[in-house]
């Protein structure tokens, strides 16, 4: 028989004796299995190009990271709600002086090997990054830790009596963290060089898109997407405001659709088209042909833009605030992170907030209400959502007891693009 070890919740079955045929297997602090996990390195165990010293080295990868999740409250039987930024989170912990960037590199392989297979054998969960994200998350989080290692001081810890999704108490640094308040959102959009990433950053804080299904919104659509049309200032529709467009793309493998503000779209048309349309003869000049009519965010130089060139510039924005900061100036990004997730997560706290407060059960006992659920299943992507619908209202008033949305005096969708509006100086 294997021999069982716990470290603070989880640990695996031993492979250190080479007679020993058994498998890993993840328990937590009250023996329970974690079943997912397990079955993972199991399927690993049974491939006959796996050696035991990969399947050694997969678990105690697993492993690792599962303890991480017990150790900072988000719980190890709860892997499926991870998203970016507890991933985030996770890849800050790790990287270090005297880790090798090959290492985490690894690390966040074989974890985003793990969800892959999850969703393969139809587990759901948050988990929204492939490789090539993760990778990017690692340069972008190096690049964090280098902008802020000339910054003292820490923020003060205080646990909360309220559960996250992960049914564990949360910790309010890192949920005040995972917020962009709207004036630190106005601060970031005024500290952005390029008017493209000001406009993306407003697109995700209006509808909540992941930065992979906002690049498919059009330049100029088709088909179901053809109420996307490129309109001159002066040839904008005067009921566009009133209307929304519809919005087809893919995520995750599945077709999905939203509706589109088309009071979003018309400032789009009016302070960002015509320098798209510079921008495409940049593109022309670079590759001979012009950009495709599907390919709407373009950089100063004429680039597609993609999410390692969304995360770095707004990465810069941490690196302008905390000059602000050792500057004293008055007008400054007070946030220690500043990413698509934290705006996505933005979004959906407001929209909680807006329709509390319609229904006047902002601070009151949580109750299911089946409209707001699904509105919020669509605009997130989610499958079943009651979970996180749960979390967002218990957030929400936590929030509004805190006085952290007490800025709210108008819809997320009109506070959005007051905030680009005024950056933009129009």
């Amino acid at each position: 028989m294997a021999n069982l070890f716990f470290a603070n919740g989880v640990d695996r079955v031993s492979r250190d004796n080479p007679s020993d045929t058994s498998m890993p297997i993840f328990l937590d602090n009250e023996h329970r299995v974690i079943e997912v996990p397990s079955l993972w390195v199991m399927a690993i165990a049974k491939k006959a190009s796996r050696s035991k010293a990969t399947l050694t080295q997969y678990s105690a990868i697993i492993n690792r990271y599962l303890r991480w999740l017990d150790e900072n409250g988000y719980s190890a039987q709860s892997w499926a709600t991870v998203d970016e930024d507890i991933f985030a989170h996770y890849i800050e912990s790790i990287c270090g002086p005297e880790v090798k960037h090959e290492t985490v590199i690894g690390y966040c392989a074989r974890i985003a090997s793990f969800y892959k297979w999850a969703s393969r054998k139809g587990y759901d969960h948050f988990f929204d990054l492939d490789l090539a994200d993760a990778e990017n998350l690692v340069e972008v989080t190096l690049l964090n830790q280098r902008l802020l290692a000339h910054v003292n001081g820490s923020l003060t810890i205080t646990k909360l009596n309220f559960d996250s999704p992960a049914g564990r108490p949360a910790v309010h640094e890192l949920e005040v963290e995972k917020f962009v308040t709207d004036k630190n959102h106005k601060v970031a959009l005024g500290l952005m060089d390029d008017i493209v990433y000001r406009v993306i950053a407003t697109v995700i804080r209006v509808t909540g898109l992941r930065p992979r299904d906002l690049f498919q919104l059009p330049y100029r659509g088709k088909g179901k997407n053809a109420g996307f049309v490129p309109f001159d200032v002066d040839e904008i529709p005067p009921d566009l405001d009133e209307r929304d467009i519809h919005f087809r793309f893919r995520s995750k493998g599945k077709e999905r659709s939203i509706e589109f503000p088309g009071v979003l779209w018309r400032v789009i048309c009016e302070v960002y088209i015509p320098i798209r349309r510079v921008r495409a003869e940049f593109y022309y000049k670079r590759h001979g042909i012009s950009p495709r009519n599907d390919q709407l965010f373009l950089s100063e130089e004429g680039r597609v833009v993609n999410a390692y060139m969304l995360r770095y510039n707004f990465a810069k924005v941490v690196q302008k605030g905390c000059a602000g900061r050792l500057d004293n100036q008055e007008a400054v990004f007070t946030g220690r992170k500043y990413t698509p997730r934290m705006l996505r997560h933005s979004c959906a706290t407001y929209f909680v907030y807006e329709h509390l407060k319609k229904l006047d059960q902002l601070g009151k006992p949580y109750r299911y209400d089946p409209a707001v659920d699904e509105k919020l299943r669509r605009m997130l992507g989610h499958n079943d959502i009651e979970t996180t619908y749960r979390y967002y209202v218990h957030l929400v008033n936590q929030f509004h007891h805190d006085d952290l949305l007490a800025d709210l005096k108008r819809s997320h969708v009109s506070q959005g693009l007051n905030a680009l509006l005024d950056a933009m100086e129009y």
